[in-house]
């Protein structure tokens, strides 16, 4: 039985997204780099479960930089420009 229970969790585990809730309520990303349109972009610079690009306005980003639970907190920018790149710094 336990075999199955673990089969079953890794195939839900596979479309499961990136972003969680820390404590404070804050919508945490993981750190991943993605190419949206040409641009690179930290995944904590992209809209949840969109592929829009944010850092026109120095929106707020987090995420995870560790298992530990260690929480990087900054503002998304355009750090690069050929090629793009959207950083949370």
């Amino acid at each position: 039985m336990h075999f199955i229970s673990i089969i079953a969790a890794l195939a839900l585990a596979t479309g499961t997204q990136a972003w969680t809730k820390d404590g404070k309520g804050t919508w945490v990303a993981n750190n991943n780099w993605w190419v949206i349109r040409g641009t690179n972009v930290h995944e904590s610079c992209t809209r949840m479960n969109d592929n829009t690009v944010i850092y026109r306005n120095n929106e707020a980003c987090a995420y995870w930089t560790d298992g530990a639970g260690t929480i990087k907190r900054g503002r998304c920018k355009l750090t690069n420009q050929n090629p793009s790149t959207v950083s949370c710094k």
